[in-house]
């Protein structure tokens, strides 16, 4: 079954969000998942106005281009995270025609965190959005079983987990355990290639050592596989380089993820 692909803003996270959309034209994609929101301190972040001018020519543009904005990224679920903050960043997504947020589980409380994850959930589905809980080994969601219980947990009628290949198996999860998720837990996949064991920084290579798939030792094909259901595909590929070398790499690895997710 074909997917359609996106590209994570992850993968030239210095372009501005228009220039984004042009590099995802350029290179085949289908969509794009925007960073509007902060994920970290000194990380680059391009945040906007609900009903702005600016919001609704992004929007206007995308759709000129043919490619659409698929995800709003990304919110660390912190203790200093008030739920209701995040109505305007969901107003947003909404106008821009996203279909889901991105978030990660950074409370070691795990009860708290779900209510808070509750919390997201039912504000998005105001908005029509999923909400995508991404787990990644150093966070408090740390692996493919911790989401799947905040998930669970939470009950809530939107909430999913985003399998990024990568922590999938820096987090020691397998295809198997993937196959054994419900068919709709899933419904975004972050594909990319690495090598069979961490070399160095696990954080440092998630930001910048990543491999074009194909050109790595992880089971990919395996996991995808693996997967039930209906789910969307997006290349998360950062460390590229610039202008034409990157956009060589990056239309070389969309055509690799087409390959696979058929």
């Amino acid at each position: 079954m074909a997917h359609p692909i996106g590209l994570a803003h992850l993968s030239a996270m210095e372009l501005e969000p228009a220039a984004l959309i042009d590099l995802a034209a350029n290179t085949g994609h289908a969509s794009v998942a925007l960073r509007l929101h902060s994920a970290a301190a000194g990380t680059p972040v391009y945040p906007m106005v609900p009903g702005s001018v600016e919001t609704l020519a992004l929007r206007d543009y995308a759709h000129s281009r043919g490619i659409a904005i698929s995800e709003i990224e990304l919110v660390p679920i912190t203790h200093n995270l008030a739920p209701d903050t995040l109505r305007p960043l969901l107003q947003v997504a909404k106008e821009l025609g996203a279909t889901g947020l991105i978030v990660t589980g950074d409370i070691d409380d795990r009860a708290l965190l779900i209510d808070r994850f509750a919390a997201i959930c039912k504000n998005a589905a105001a908005h029509g959005l999923l909400v995508h809980l991404e787990f990644m080994r150093w966070r408090a969601v740390g692996t493919l079983s911790d989401a799947r219980e905040v998930v669970e947990r939470s009950e809530q009628h939107n909430a999913r987990i985003l399998v990024d290949l990568l922590h999938l198996a820096r987090s020691g999860g397998t295809a198997e355990e993937l196959a054994t998720l419900p068919p709709d837990f899933v419904n975004l996949v972050q594909i990319c290639d690495a090598t069979a064991e961490l070399q160095g920084d696990i954080i440092a290579e998630a930001r910048g050592g990543r491999l074009i798939p194909g050109q790595g030792a992880l089971p990919i094909q395996d996991m995808l596989s693996a997967l039930r259901g209906t789910w969307n595909a997006a290349l998360e590929l950062p460390g590229m380089g610039e202008g034409d070398a990157r956009h060589t790499a990056l239309a070389e690895a969309r055509a690799q993820v087409e390959k696979l997710c058929r």
